[in-house]
């Protein structure tokens, strides 16, 4: 039996790579099993082993039926083809610029707008998009599964939801679960590229939002979000991503945030708006932040944010502040909260690298380097004594501002040395960009050979890469900041 299987898979494998010798998009989607970012041949390798039981059936199994077989197999072969990775037992569906919304939906016979395909979905199902123009489009209370999620997908690199006069938010997603944003684009929103509203667990990956009115994702009142992979760019009044409402438990990873008005990613809790004011559970990491802040707002603004993880992020050039945890809307400050092996380099009109405010507790800050080149400003800034003492935070790089802290909210400041004096950052120590880092002016923030940062860097147990998949540590412990140096 098992050559039989062997037999028919091979044939299948030999069939991509006598038609398709090159890697699909890069998007994050099911078919990456290796999540190196691409669809390609190394995957079909991988769900053949899988489903030759060489390695167990971990995260082959694409049509949920608790096997990995053939099936699989053929699918992600599909994806590597540029039809697009197909997961769930649902069934496909098709649009595209040349389709009429009095056809089927059929790949054969697509139909024209996203809207029409909404019309017949099914849990499971996955409409794919064709390169070209969309009309804006709401999905509202269509619910997936964890199994078997709706999914809306790109199947190249342009398929383009454009903005109507009069409808405020692009892509809307209202009282709905367990939807998939994979792959699309939109630009020049009357307000968000993208709203996610009281919908929980919806992800939004791959895709491009630029240059919208207010927010490129904005989500409110919504569990469980997953935004990955997506470059947020050019909002003119506000933010990149915006998380509000209360929405607990949000995944932000490896987003590309950049020349924003705003902060690059904000979360704000909002009691004003009701709910419980508090967001708990975040995890923001392996994202690249620079070139926000002009019109005020931290990098990663964070208000009524607590027992969350901040790690493995990359901020650089940024014109208002870096990491800001603090209460303003949010029903109370920080407590919790994890902020490790992030890389800051602030601006020379940029304010302090990380700021904690308004705490209820304690929060700890290890291996992150704090650079600013503002030479009015430093490494951290705490509100006050309360701050101060609920902070535990060492193993950190400072360096370029003329102080690394104040105390008490800019009225006293102090360098390293002498704070240290005084019982804190017992480990941490100064730096300049040019012994770091390969080409800092060039947004390289690698580290250098011979960087101060190799092994000098406290090892946690929770963070086990850097943001480029990197083992942590490589060396004797882990390096200081975003990346690690691979020995």
């Amino acid at each position: 039996m098992v050559t039989g299987r062997r037999f028919i898979i091979h044939a299948l494998i030999f069939s991509a790579w006598a038609s398709y010798l090159r890697a699909a998009p890069a998007f994050v989607s099911a078919c990456d099993l290796n999540a190196d970012g691409l669809v390609n041949v190394i995957d079909i390798q991988l769900a053949i082993d899988q489903a030759l039981g060489i390695f167990p059936c971990t995260n082959g199994d694409l049509n949920g039926d608790g096997q990995c077989n053939v099936v699989d197999v053929q699918r992600i072969i599909n994806a590597t083809l540029g039809a697009g990775c197909k997961a769930g037992n649902g069934a496909s569906w098709y649009v595209s610029p040349s389709g009429n919304d009095n056809n089927s939906c059929a790949q054969t016979s697509p139909c024209r707008q996203i809207s029409q395909a909404l019309t017949i979905v099914q849990p499971g199902d996955t409409i794919f998009v064709a390169d070209g123009s969309y009309n804006a489009f709401t999905v509202d209370s269509l619910n997936g599964t964890a199994a078997n999620p709706i999914t809306i997908q790109a199947l190249g690199q342009n398929a383009q939801i454009l903005p109507v006069s009069g409808v405020r938010d692009t892509i809307f997603v209202t009282f709905s679960s367990y939807i998939v944003l994979d792959g699309l684009r939109s630009f020049n929103a009357n307000r968000a590229a993208i709203r996610i509203d009281n919908s929980p667990n919806v992800t939004v990956q791959n895709g491009v939002y630029g240059n919208n009115a207010e927010w490129g994702i904005f989500t409110d009142f919504s569990n469980n979000s997953l935004i990955r992979n997506n470059e947020c760019y050019g909002s003119v009044a506000q933010h990149g991503i915006y998380i509000s409402n209360s929405s607990q438990s949000p995944i932000v990873r490896a987003n590309w945030l950049h020349d924003n008005a705003g902060a690059g990613v904000q979360l704000n809790a909002d009691v004003s708006q009701g709910g419980v004011g508090i967001i708990t559970g975040a995890l923001l990491e392996d994202n690249v932040i620079y070139n926000n802040g002009s019109a005020g707002g931290g990098a990663i603004n964070l208000d009524g944010v607590q027992f969350s993880t901040i790690q493995n992020n990359l901020l650089y050039n940024n014109h208002a502040s870096g990491i800001t945890m603090f209460k303003q809307d949010g029903a109370a400050g920080p407590v919790g909260d994890l902020v490790y092996n992030n890389t800051i380099d602030m601006a020379s009109d940029g304010r302090w690298d990380l700021v904690v405010s308004s705490s209820v507790g304690g929060n700890t800050v290890r291996d992150n380097i704090l650079y600013n080149e503002n030479s009015g400003h430093g490494g951290i800034q705490y509100t006050g004594a309360t701050d101060v003492a609920n902070t535990d935070s060492d193993y950190n790089i400072f360096g370029g501002g003329t102080y690394a802290i104040t105390p008490d909210d800019g009225t006293t400041f102090y360098t390293l040395a002498e704070w240290q004096a005084q019982g804190h950052e017992a480990h941490s120590f100064v730096a300049t960009l040019a012994s770091l880092f390969v080409n800092p002016s060039a947004g390289n923030y690698h580290l250098l050979a011979g960087s101060p940062a190799i092994d000098a860097g406290q090892t946690l147990a929770a963070v086990t890469t850097d943001m480029d998949g990197e083992k942590r540590p490589q060396g004797t412990a882990s390096d200081i900041g975003c990346y690690e140096f691979p020995d």
